[in-house]
């Protein structure tokens, strides 16, 4: 067979690559160039890090032979075999999900603003303690069945939208009984599994959000969808750059902004159908209000709610998670990054809500009084945020003590005294408190 590849664009120099039989590819390889045309083959990039065996089964069902890069030589920009520079969808364009998500949602795409809808707000329908059992399944599920979404999205196959459209189900009937559980189970992580993880997190804390701004269920399942898969992209980004410790290179970072492109590419591929939403936030939960985004720098007007919203709950979770590059700051911290950065690289309207629901100490946060006791916040307060109900592990001394329930609001009438209040926020695992091992009692025992 003639090294014809049609009009397929060539991006490494030849004396940079090495023809090697498709058969001997192995695990790590980045292939360049194949024996024929991208187009036409289940590749979703023209240029890939070999990560599975699955992968090199496809190349040799398609190839005899590929171009792989030379060790050394540095990687270049992918290109996304179709184009994902579609102009914005017109509303209520394209298919539904099955099941659930076959009812209509009333949608407001390009809206100036989010407003909190006019409806009655949710109620509480589950004590917190009483759910949080409950939410730690949902979630330890939520965990195994994103990593297998991801591994598909790696291999360009399709995606189990069934098992997508599960897991968000059961995010939202948590969170609509009581979200408070399901907040704090989002704050168990695992730095060895960060996208998959973060991709269930940003689906969890936009499904709160959403709880905050009065949307109705059907919204809120969609919202959650958005979330859970808007890194998709992710999976096609070596991992070299995907895990670098340090700062990106220019070039680097030029390859990391494929994700939204790749991302939206592969959802628009499945073969159920999803919502153009969903395509949408995949495409532009990076861009900016004041067009400074990417891919396209879109204006404000331009972005769909749905995709400002999980910009803001994106960075809010990446910041309040250790990742390669950085380690965690506290959620105080990630709410003042947005709010001083509301207007320009976040929705003024949406980065004021999120901050209003969040507050400073969600649910899951570990805190140590101004006494010196030390404990982790089961609840937040809708009117004094900065005063949560906090269950008390360690005592002023932190040696552990038996759990104690304190309503830190009460510092504000005078029933405790002000070294009850909160000094700082800790990481998990400080002072030898594990949200992960850490069981909440069903009937509270008040300090």
């Amino acid at each position: 067979m003639a090294d014809s590849f049609g009009s397929d664009k060539k991006t490494y120099a030849r004396e940079n690559l090495v023809k090697v039989p498709a058969a001997q590819v192995q695990i790590g390889m980045f292939v360049a160039e194949l024996d024929r045309p991208w187009l036409g083959t289940p590749f979703l990039l023209q240029g890939f890090e070999v990560r599975s065996k699955s992968q090199i089964h496809t190349l040799t069902n398609h190839c005899q032979y590929v171009y792989v890069l030379k060790e050394g030589v540095p990687r270049k920009a992918p290109e996304v075999l179709a184009s994902s520079m579609e102009p914005p969808p017109k509303q209520n364009a394209g298919p539904l999900l099955p099941g659930r998500l076959r009812a209509r949602v009333r949608r407001q795409p390009y809206v100036k603003r989010t407003v909190v809808r006019s409806r009655p707000p949710h109620e509480i329908q589950k004590p917190v303690r009483l759910e949080h059992e409950v939410a730690r399944k949902v979630l330890d599920a939520g965990r195994v069945n994103v990593t297998s979404l991801l591994h598909s999205a790696s291999m360009g196959q399709m995606l189990d939208t069934q098992v997508a459209e599960a897991t968000v189900d059961a995010c939202v009937h948590s969170i609509l009984r009581n979200p408070e559980a399901m907040l704090w189970m989002s704050r168990i992580k695992n730095r060895n599994e960060y996208t998959a993880e973060h991709c269930l997190n940003v689906c969890v804390l936009a499904i709160a959000f959403g709880r905050h701004l009065h949307m109705s269920e059907e919204e809120l399942q969609l919202l959650g969808l958005c979330g859970l898969l808007h890194d998709v992209g992710k999976m096609h980004i070596p991992t070299e750059i995907l895990d670098k410790p340090g700062r990106l290179t220019e070039a680097e970072f030029e390859v990391m902004k494929q994700h939204t492109l790749i991302g939206h590419e592969l959802l628009k591929r499945q073969e159920d159908g999803l919502d153009h939403l969903v395509l949408d936030v995949a495409l532009n939960h990076h861009e900016r209000p004041d067009g400074r985004g990417y891919p396209r720098g879109l204006g404000e007007r331009e972005i769909a709610e749905f995709s400002r919203i999980i910009s803001v709950v994106d960075t809010y979770d990446a910041i309040t998670s250790n990742r390669c590059y950085a380690p965690e700051l506290p959620s105080a911290d990630a709410q003042k990054i947005i709010f001083e950065n509301r207007g320009t690289q976040f929705d003024e309207t949406v980065a004021l809500q999120f901050v209003k629901a969040i507050g400073p100490y969600p649910p899951g946060t570990l805190v140590e009084l101004r006494n010196g006791m030390a404990g982790v916040v089961l609840t937040g307060k809708v009117h004094f945020r900065h005063l949560p109900t906090v269950l008390l592990l360690r005592d002023a001394n932190k040696q552990p003590m038996e759990e104690r329930t304190v309503e830190l609001d009460l510092t504000d009438t005078g029933v405790l005294g002000k070294e009850f209040l909160i000094k700082r926020s800790w990481p998990d695992g400080t002072f030898g408190i594990s949200l992960r091992e850490c069981r909440v009692q069903h009937e509270p025992v008040f300090l």
